[in-house]
């Protein structure tokens, strides 16, 4: 998602995080073992690719990281599936009143 919401659909890793914290206001407060998650998924997930960087640009340390058109198809899906289960009304976050019959 960050990535995708990047102009040049490229991110240094910094960027994902600051794209994280802002649209997920959790990981703020939460313990920094997230930061190493995410690094994790970037380098072992064939969905990633690390982009050299254009020696131009002063992004400080570190490399780019794209989405590999190869599986951009398949990322995309999976975010429009997750963003419908998460839709208010959807039988997994809807309270369904069934459930208040055996407590």
């Amino acid at each position: 998602m960050a990535i995708e919401d990047a102009p040049n659909k490229r991110l240094p890793v910094k960027d994902i995080y600051g794209w994280i914290l802002e649209h997920f206001p959790y990981f703020a407060n939460a313990p920094t073992g997230w930061k190493n998650s995410v690094r994790h998924n970037l380098s072992l997930n064939k969905c990633f690719k690390k982009v050299d960087k254009d020696r131009s640009q002063s992004i400080g340390k570190g490399s780019l990281w794209s989405i590999d058109p190869e599986y951009r198809h398949n990322l995309i899906q999976a975010e429009e599936a997750v963003s419908l289960l998460a839709r208010p009304g959807h039988p997994s976050t809807s309270h369904h009143p069934a459930s208040d019959t055996h407590r």
